[in-house]
């Protein structure tokens, strides 16, 4: 007699399946943790492709910062070159002019000494006394 070897199956187990409307009700066990398999494989798979997703967009985002601070560090850089080249033109115009008037000043004094040798030598002589003067009230 051959005996045929049937699935063994609580009533508690069928009961529960039941109640909760499990798609494994009549199911063996095994049949039931060979699907499970399949569902925690899927689960699990789409769960590797959702933190892949989010690492490549965060990484993506990383690499749009770093291009973005770059760029932002590249202008600012050239608008501090541009800042101080155009300072450094000012600096020498305000130089030159500083020297053009020094000649023009030295000319127009010279030309007044001449022209008035004794005016000259008294607005010297008043200078100079009125210098001293503070000079002396300062060490005291």
């Amino acid at each position: 007699m051959a005996t045929e070897k049937t699935p063994v199956r609580s009533k508690a187990a069928d009961d529960t399946a039941a109640e909760a409307g499990d798609e494994t009700a009549g199911k063996t066990p095994a049949e039931a943790i060979h699907e499970l398999g399949g569902t925690l494989g899927r689960a699990w798979h789409e769960a590797r492709d959702s933190v892949s997703d989010i690492g490549s967009k965060l990484g993506q985002r990383a690499r749009n910062v770093r291009d973005e601070t770059r760029e932002a560090a590249s202008e600012t850089r050239e608008t501090l070159q541009d800042a101080i080249d155009d300072m450094g033109e000012l600096g020498q115009e305000v130089a030159e002019d500083a020297i053009e008037l020094g000649r023009a000043v030295g000319i127009s004094v010279s030309k007044f000494v001449r022209q008035h040798p004794m005016r000259s030598l008294a607005i010297a002589a008043v200078a100079g006394a009125l210098t001293a003067h503070l000079l002396r009230r300062r060490g005291r």
